[in-house]
């Protein structure tokens, strides 16, 4: 029994540190659902944030591949040899890679996160007819059951970053993809990608 209870004391820190980032993304989603900046704020990293959101959003706004580099009519007038791109092609890129920006630069942030998802909130309200219960203990095992049946992919890339997959709850198509690091002795997200089911991200692209 010494043995075992030995055994038992030498693995929980690292079964606390391995369920964390999973704590750490439970924490976010409640933060944002009730529109608590400062947690909001001290468990993201905006920069890296609005990056990987630019890019990805960027690409399914143009159904292009994630890692393109340039809206096409950018990249085919960089280069003398390349053919013209179409009046489409070019009208896409530039209300495409706008529209993007406007949202990221009007919602990725602590306070317009929450407002996003009272949008959502008010959506699947009046329009799907979905009428979610309020927060509270007794319904918090109904919560997390909800919570780990959209998880579709968790996975440590290396010992201090974890990249987790979750589907849309309104559109099980539609996924997010996030890296947590553990930086200043805490979990932070890092990146954030928004991607199709069928167009999946595989390992995070921030790492390769």
């Amino acid at each position: 029994m010494p043995f075992l209870l030995r055994a038992v004391l030498w693995m929980l820190p690292f079964a606390l540190f391995a369920a964390s980032p999973f704590a750490t993304a439970w924490t976010l989603k409640d933060a944002i659902k009730s529109g608590n900046v400062p947690v909001i704020n001290a468990l993201v990293e905006w920069d890296s944030v609005r990056v990987s959101l630019r890019k990805s959003m960027t690409a399914l706004a143009l159904d292009r591949p994630m890692d393109f580099q340039v809206p096409p009519d950018v990249s085919l007038a960089q280069s003398s040899n390349a053919p013209k791109a179409g009046l489409w092609q070019r009208v896409k890129g530039y209300f495409g890679t706008a529209a993007v920006e406007r949202l990221i630069n009007r919602y990725a942030n602590a306070e317009g996160l929450p407002t996003l998802f009272t949008y959502g909130q008010a959506y699947k309200r009046y329009v799907k007819g979905i009428d979610e219960p309020p927060k509270t203990m007794a319904n918090l095992p109904e919560r997390i059951k909800e919570f780990w049946s959209r998880l579709r992919h968790v996975e440590f890339v290396t010992p201090t970053a974890f990249e987790i997959e979750m589907a849309d709850k309104t559109d099980p198509t539609r996924r997010f993809t996030g890296l947590f690091q553990f930086r200043d002795m805490r979990w932070k997200l890092t990146q954030l990608y928004v991607h199709t089911a069928a167009n999946p991200l595989g390992r995070m692209a921030a790492l390769r």
